[in-house]
């Protein structure tokens, strides 16, 4: 079931306006979220290549030189071969239950399986093999009394009469979820990790990644921290776990950096000294989603408002940074923009998907200043270039993912296939 976002604005009206005449109590309608548990041993040892299936409910993509990887939110990644881009057919089903976040590098996958950080050899794409998994990685499993894990929610919209000043009343003017046990106790959704909650619509490689690779480690986003993962051909494991800043959203590796965007921030962090990252500077924005796009010098930043399902504010831009300093990142330009999401470079040009609103590209031979904007009417959200195929972009729309040729000189973009869900 797809969770209902109601805000803390509407919980906070539904508390003004229940009606109950019991003094001490207030009725609120809201989104309850209601804890499912099994057996942790028996997901974990799922087979874990089946038959290809039909794409439901699709989140992260990667384009390869010849296949597809499109992720099914908490089941696992489809598998496309994509040797005629006429004619992507799908293949397989890698069987990853939880998984919503994972990113590839050369023959490797590495996913987020809710507790866990598993790293998958893809070398054989016919017979993929868990390489390691490193076990509760993202938390500790929360037991119920018959020995099950927590391994996720339902949802339904309720209304319930509560306590005026009780703890679940005093949630609801901060939160739009609240979480429940077996026992039906409440818990923080501080206490819930965040593959539980879900990351939103994002795509691999373009630049809404949660995960990012350099050297030898592996670093992986939450809400409000970094994960570091030592990395080998044969195994991973988790060497640090630090707080760096709440609203964290993409992150994306450039040069041994990781440029993080967060609701109100680019953070930059230094990764040389691999298993010690730090945070070099911070270069502030107004509150919106915010991927982030490092270019030499140079930083591309989109900021997109709430009323484009955004995360706040006000602004639809796309903003320049200058990062030459990489510990005073100063402002450009900014570029007024109806709706951006994610962004990609290629053959010179800068490519941002604006949703509903389109494709824009810009020249960025002069890098600080994009210039000569063309706009496309495909519905794109994401966009990705192919890894060798220089006018080649795969980009995601709402109803499924399309592979284009893109002419720069002539400002055309064809449509090649389309694979859709």
């Amino acid at each position: 079931m797809r969770i209902t976002i109601y805000s803390a604005i509407l919980a906070l009206f539904a508390a003004l306006t229940g009606c109950n005449t019991n003094i001490g109590e207030v009725t609120l309608t809201y989104n309850k979220a209601t804890a499912i548990y099994g057996d942790l041993d028996e997901i974990r040892s799922a087979s874990l290549i089946t038959p290809s299936r039909e794409i439901e409910d699709p989140e992260k993509i990667f384009m390869g030189e010849n296949m597809l990887l499109i992720g099914e939110k908490g089941l696992g990644i489809h598998v496309y071969d994509n040797n005629d881009p006429n004619n992507p057919t799908p293949m397989s089903f890698i069987n990853l239950p939880f998984t919503d976040e994972f990113f590839v590098h050369k023959n490797f996958i590495y996913a987020v399986s809710h507790y866990d950080m598993v790293k998958i050899d893809i070398s054989n794409m016919a017979a993929p093999v868990i390489v390691d998994r490193e076990l509760n990685a993202f938390a500790e499993p929360a037991m119920n009394d018959n020995g099950e894990a927590l391994i996720g929610f339902t949802y339904e919209v309720v209304t319930e009469t509560l306590k005026l000043n009780g703890p679940e009343a005093r949630a609801l003017k901060e939160e739009s979820v609240l979480y429940f046990d077996y026992m039906n106790n409440m818990i923080p959704n501080s206490s819930i990790p965040s593959s539980f909650v879900g990351n939103g619509t994002s795509s691999g490689l373009g630049t809404l990644n949660r995960i990012a690779l350099t050297n030898d480690h592996l670093y992986v986003i939450t809400g409000s921290s970094l994960l570091t993962f030592g990395n080998t051909p044969t195994d991973i494991n988790l060497l640090d776990n630090r707080y760096i800043q709440s609203g964290m959203e993409t992150v994306y590796e450039d040069d041994e950096k990781l440029f993080i965007g967060t609701e109100t921030s680019m953070v930059i962090v230094d990764v040389s000294d691999g298993e010690n990252p730090t945070v070099v500077s911070t270069y502030w924005h107004p509150q919106s989603c915010d991927p982030v796009l490092p270019n030499g010098d140079i930083a591309y930043v989109t900021l997109r408002s709430a009323l484009d399902n955004g995360c706040g504010g006000e602004e639809n831009v796309l903003t320049t940074v200058d990062i030459s300093d990489l510990q005073d990142p100063r402002n450009i330009d900014d570029i007024p923009m109806e709706s951006p999401y994610g962004m990609c470079i290629q053959n010179d040009h800068l490519l941002v998907g604006e949703g509903e609103n389109g494709i824009s590209i810009f020249d960025i031979s002069s890098p600080s200043y994009p210039s000569n904007k063309i706009k496309f009417s495909h519905v794109v959200y994401d966009v990705i270039p192919h890894p060798t195929e220089e006018n080649r972009i795969l980009g995601a729309g709402e109803n499924g993912l399309s592979q284009y040729e893109v002419d720069y000189d002539n400002g055309t973009m064809t449509l090649i296939s389309s694979i859709a869900f």
